[in-house]
């Protein structure tokens, strides 16, 4: 059984430059500790969405894996959709959405889905859950403080329902 996880979070950002940012998976290794490689294998656009096929290395303690997602990224909607390919996992899905606050700031929200076919690394991933996730969420939100600039500090906005889930 897969297990899944959401964050959201308003980011003093523009939805723009955290979409650019999080699109931008050539980056990955240079701010996500774990992460200690990527190459993209595929770049193509699809009409209005942008389609990656991306290969990660990843290493943590004593697990070392390699898997590949495909990355679609549509513009327009600052909306991103990541889905498993190959490697470790039974099924891995995730999905960003930038909605535009009235401020200027950013209401992120981030969804994952997954299973190891490994029952230990899944045991030892839903053990670690949430900090595992926002330790993902802050490594975005540092990289993005580092990269454009602020309206001051991240703020946690776990009541707020952004646009997509209102039907808007």
């Amino acid at each position: 059984m897969s297990t899944e996880h959401v964050e959201r979070l308003r980011l003093r950002h523009r939805p723009d430059d955290l979409f650019e940012l999080v699109s931008g998976v050539q980056a990955y290794p240079d701010f996500i500790g774990p992460i200690t490689a990527m190459r993209v294998r595929e770049n193509r656009f699809e009409g209005d969405a942008r389609r990656l096929v991306a290969e990660a290395r990843i290493r943590f303690k004593f697990v070392r894996e390699r898997f590949v997602t495909e990355v679609v990224s549509h513009r327009a909607e600052r909306r991103i959709e990541v889905g498993f390919l190959e490697g470790p996992f039974h099924d891995l899905a995730n999905h960003w959405r930038f909605v535009e606050l009235s401020d200027g700031s950013t209401l992120v929200d981030f969804w994952i889905r997954y299973h190891f076919d490994n029952p230990l690394l899944q045991m030892l991933l839903d053990a670690n859950r949430a900090r595992a996730v926002r330790y993902l969420v802050s490594a975005f939100a540092a990289e993005a403080d580092r990269r454009y600039d602020t309206m001051g500090a991240v703020e946690l906005d776990l009541t707020a329902e952004p646009a997509f889930a209102r039907g808007a």
